[in-house]
């Protein structure tokens, strides 16, 4: 490990990577969207894209780790996705809230393609300084899970929540998810996931725990046309 002065460049550069990811599997997405599904010859072009596609996204994803892993052991700096404890008083929280409103607040429900998150604000509470949909993701998980742990640990157990293609969002066993991030003891849920599908993810949980999704306010690092 060494000492560098600047670690935020380099904190910063680890989350670009998590964020390309992110772009990478909703770009995926929209094109097999986008294609007409009755056309049997343009399906097949892109089923077999999608496979070659899918092959190196999986080759990125660990080379993607492998890099962050062995810059954070050089350098000492780590990339945290795990929730934070924030604590600040009401005063403090009024102040931020009132900061980030100076930007442009977007619903959950809304399209997030292509567009990096900064903070939320979930029952009048601001949770700031994040990168990666993956960040945001895992810290609203975890501040919901405080407010009726064992309702969210009931959706690891309902085929509500699977999709049609027999793929688990949350679960009580790590090794059901491709790429599990432990909320609570018993409870996992899925981070391989697009921005979009993070969005879904989260208006899923919220309808489940009749919490009204407009209660939770997006702002956006960056907001850019597709």
């Amino acid at each position: 490990m060494i000492n560098l002065e600047n670690t935020s460049t380099i904190s910063s550069i680890l989350k670009d990577l998590t964020s390309v990811h992110e772009n990478l599997l909703l770009l995926s997405n929209d094109i097999w969207i986008s294609i007409d599904h009755n056309d049997s010859e343009k399906l097949e072009e892109c089923y077999q894209f999608k496979k070659e596609f899918n092959q190196l996204l999986d080759i990125f994803e660990k080379n993607k780790d492998s890099i962050c892993t062995l810059v954070s052991q050089f350098t000492g700096v780590k990339v945290e996705e795990q929730p934070k404890t924030i604590e600040k008083d009401a005063a403090e929280n009024e102040r931020l809230i009132k900061k980030l409103d100076e930007n442009t607040p977007h619903e959950i429900t809304e399209d997030f393609t292509f567009k990096r998150p900064t903070a939320f604000v979930f029952n009048g509470y601001v949770y700031y300084e994040l990168n990666t949909w993956i960040e945001l993701y895992i810290q609203f998980v975890a501040t919901v899970a405080k407010i009726n742990p064992e309702k969210l640990k009931d959706m690891a157990k309902k085929s509500d929540f699977i999709s049609k293609h027999n793929r688990k969002y949350y679960s009580a066993d790590k090794k059901d998810l491709r790429k599990a991030k432990k909320i609570m003891d018993d409870f996992f849920v899925e981070t391989n996931l697009s921005a979009n599908e993070f969005a879904k993810r989260i208006c899923e949980i919220m309808n489940y725990l009749e919490l009204k999704t407009s209660d939770i306010t997006i702002y956006l690092r960056q907001d850019r046309n597709t």
